[in-house]
């Protein structure tokens, strides 16, 4: 799997411009604020349907403008494809795979897989709660439409609910939607820690081949589950915890229980990362977790996916750069810098050869 091209237009400070890439290393260098992460940015959203970051969509359309468009020519799943995202200042985004228009985000996934590793991604152990879920749905939706599908209607059924609690607390109605959100929130909790499991597994002999210390990730459910053998015994717990906290919910008008409210943990030789670990310990450790979404996407779709880093080289010693792309052989990389390295017969390009 690899990017071929990508061209912007309108988006963020681009008005019209164009990137051709190299299947293996491509270096992007230039100066801070020079508009390299906002490459990185375009190619994530061909991926996810969304920007890496905490933004609305319309943020992402140049001042004055009132649409962007991101075309990208890649190769995966055996052939040629082209991807198109059109944003709009006042509508729903258009996607077009190979032209085609489609109805339903779940239909992008897994066409372009990507990876992300960048400075914010500290976020993973010092952010808020919401930063760590939205690691685990970018990751599974990438690898499972059945996933996303049941994420997409539990934040649906999630909104009815609430909006029920606010405006009429005591209908009669709230029982049916109890019973579709601990259905669906079965099936977001069973994906969630299973991929937790996964990418903990993965991550502890990754960290321990970089630094020799012990690594766990640990799954925190938002619906008080702590029996995941079955998906039977996780509804029984999850519709147990509504009707302990249903007078709560009511009193405070929202739903208290369910996965819109999972965390994850890491921890470093038993100690929480959060608060003991060293700011080197826990770039480490975010890069363990990184490498490991590498390895899980490779193993559920037979390709690696593409790897950005942006500006993250700089932040890590020889030794952990080493470990990086050394790991990472097959799979195309493309890595924004201030400045230009020699690196497996890299591209290199400079951010002023493709700004417009």
């Amino acid at each position: 799997m690899w990017v071929d091209e990508i061209r912007l237009v309108n988006f963020r400070g681009y008005k019209n411009a164009s990137v051709m890439f190299d299947r293996g290393v491509n270096i992007i260098y230039g100066a801070n604020a020079s508009g390299k992460t906002n490459i990185l940015e375009a190619l994530f959203l061909m991926s996810a349907a969304r920007s890496h970051r905490f933004v609305k969509e319309n943020e992402m359309i140049s001042f004055g403008c009132k649409c962007a468009k991101v075309f990208a020519a890649f190769y995966s799943r055996g052939r040629d494809n082209t991807g198109e995202i059109t944003l709009f200042k006042d509508k729903k985004k258009q996607i077009r795979i190979n032209g085609v228009a489609i109805d339903k985000t779940s239909e992008l996934m897994g066409f372009l897989n990507a990876v992300m590793f960048c400075p914010e991604d500290l976020r993973l152990i010092k952010g808020a709660p919401r930063e760590r879920r939205r690691m685990m749905d970018v990751g599974i939706c990438q690898i499972s439409k059945k996933y996303f599908n049941a994420l997409t209607q539990y934040i649906k059924v999630l909104e009815q609910k609430n909006r029920l609690l606010k405006d009429k607390p005591d209908s009669k109605a709230l029982w049916v939607w109890n019973e579709k959100l601990a259905e669906l929130g079965t099936e977001v909790i069973w994906f969630r820690k299973s991929y937790i499991d996964s990418i903990g597994k993965k991550a502890a002999e990754i960290h321990r081949d970089i630094c020799k210390e012990d690594f766990e990730i640990k799954y925190s459910c938002g619906a008080g589950v702590d029996d995941f053998s079955s998906k039977e015994s996780i509804l029984n717990r999850f519709r147990c915890e509504i009707e302990k906290n249903d007078e709560r919910e009511k009193r405070f008008g929202i739903s208290l229980v369910g996965p819109h409210r999972d965390d994850f943990e890491i921890f470093i030789d038993k100690n929480e990362a959060r608060v003991y670990a060293s700011q080197g310990q826990q770039r480490t450790a975010v890069l363990s977790v990184k490498m490991s979404e590498v390895s899980l996407i490779r193993e559920n779709t037979g390709e690696p996916p593409v790897l950005l880093l942006d500006d993250v080289m700089s932040e890590l010693d020889a030794h952990r750069q080493s470990y990086i792309l050394n790991g990472i052989k097959d799979s195309q990389v493309i890595i924004t810098c201030t400045e230009p390295f020699d690196c497996f017969g890299a591209k290199i390009i400079n951010i002023r050869d493709v700004r417009a």
